[in-house]
């Protein structure tokens, strides 16, 4: 990255700006090629020989020469004219063919069916229980006819355990026989099921009543400092609020120059602090800002030491809204461990990253029955601040659905 942007400021200049960093393997090896670092820059007044486009991957021949930018463009009119992809398309185009040799109609009013019971009946969340006897659950547990089939369908998107019994519940009270013995109906069900069952925190909220200070906790490894940069790049760029970064981070190599590295990046202070007294005045230095973002140590869940020193400064007195980072494509007694242990925090909401690392994401969904937490955001890639979303019922079922 340090070598990257180097590159960058000797092309561009100190004002330019960074679009988007990503890796990518070259040749080919498919994976066993060489990682290469990939930076998008761009000036909105560059000089005449500048160009408009480069891409830094370490090489030592100079990249390639591109027209000049307008200088009449932005990069806030970047941002706003992006193409966004949408990760479904592809699965639409390829159940196209499928559906076409379907009785279209009778399916149609099958999902019609099923989108008024949910609408007119709150679907029961972790734990709750509805009229169903429990004889009935204990004959759905010997999985045969309907109740495997649905099985079958949420284990092939990784739901599983306590996602599973709330589903069979579900069906059980909602689902006539007829729609019980159609695949199709049962997997728009478990669709919608999911869409209802999903916690989210929403938005950020801003009150106007100071500054609302959110910190990213969690595992080491996880991509905390990356998150925080595109938390700040959304903000900044989409809502334009007044953003600062301070970081609590003293244990990791270059930690504190990674994210002022950002800060550069997109002109927003970057503090240190050192201890919990330090970083109260960091906090009443920043009282002007809207959003001021929290970077911290990666911890082990066993480290109970460090879970305790973290306390001292993300406490309840603190004041500060807490995120616990997960990674997706950690097992899920990992996961479970990791959220009983920094529990011991206030912990308001979870924030999954590497989702495109994974092969089914029923963590997601998994994780939040055995829990308390909504989901506030996920990422998606290393791109900043492109490959970040905002946790929504429909958007998560989609996600889950849409990775087998």
């Amino acid at each position: 990255m340090k070598s990257a942007l180097r590159q960058v400021k000797e092309t561009l200049g100190a004002e330019a700006l960074i679009l988007s960093t990503r890796s990518v393997r070259r040749g080919g090896m498919g994976r066993l090629g060489k990682p290469r670092l990939e930076v998008t820059a761009a000036v909105e007044a560059p000089p005449a020989e500048a160009q408009h486009l480069v891409r830094s991957a370490g090489a030592s021949a100079p990249p390639p020469r591109r027209a000049p930018i307008e200088e009449d463009i932005s990069y806030a009119d970047i941002w706003k004219n992006r193409r966004v992809i949408d990760p479904l398309e592809e699965e639409v185009e390829g159940l196209k063919g499928h559906l076409s040799s379907l009785n279209i109609e009778e399916l149609r009013g099958e999902i019609r069916d099923l989108k008024k019971m949910f609408e007119t009946a709150s679907v029961p969340g972790a734990g709750a229980r509805t009229d169903v006897p429990r004889s009935a659950l204990e004959g759905a547990a010997s999985r045969k006819g309907w109740v495997a089939t649905l099985a079958d369908i949420l284990s092939a998107y990784g739901l599983e355990g306590e996602v599973e019994e709330a589903m069979v519940r579900i069906a059980m009270g909602k689902l006539t026989t007829r729609q019980k013995e159609n695949p199709q109906v049962l997997k728009a069900f478990a669709r919608q099921a999911i869409a209802h069952l999903v916690k989210v925190s929403g938005p950020l909220a801003f009150e106007g009543r100071g500054p609302r200070t959110v910190a990213l906790v969690g595992p080491t490894g996880v991509g905390k400092t990356t998150t925080v940069a595109k938390l700040a790049a959304d903000h900044l760029l989409r809502q334009g609020r007044r953003v600062a970064l301070v970081t609590i981070d003293i244990y990791r190599i270059a930690a504190a120059e990674q994210l002022k590295v950002y800060g550069e990046i997109m002109d927003l202070p970057v503090d240190v602090a050192i201890s919990p007294e330090q970083f109260r005045q960091q906090l009443a230095k920043h009282r002007d800002k809207e959003l001021i973002l929290v970077d911290t140590a990666g911890r082990s869940p066993k480290d109970g030491l460090g879970l305790e020193e973290m306390a001292a400064f993300l406490g309840e007195e603190s004041g500060v809204e807490n995120h616990l980072v997960l990674a997706a494509n950690t097992r899920e007694r990992e996961i479970s461990s990791a959220v009983q242990s920094f529990g011991r925090l206030p912990i308001s909401s979870l924030l999954f990253t590497k989702l495109d690392e994974c092969e089914t994401l029923g963590a997601l969904l998994n994780v939040q029955q055995k829990f308390p937490y909504p989901l506030s955001y996920v990422t998606n890639g290393q791109r900043v601040p492109e490959d970040l979303l905002l946790a929504e019922p429909k958007g998560i079922a989609n996600l889950i659905m849409g990775t087998h």
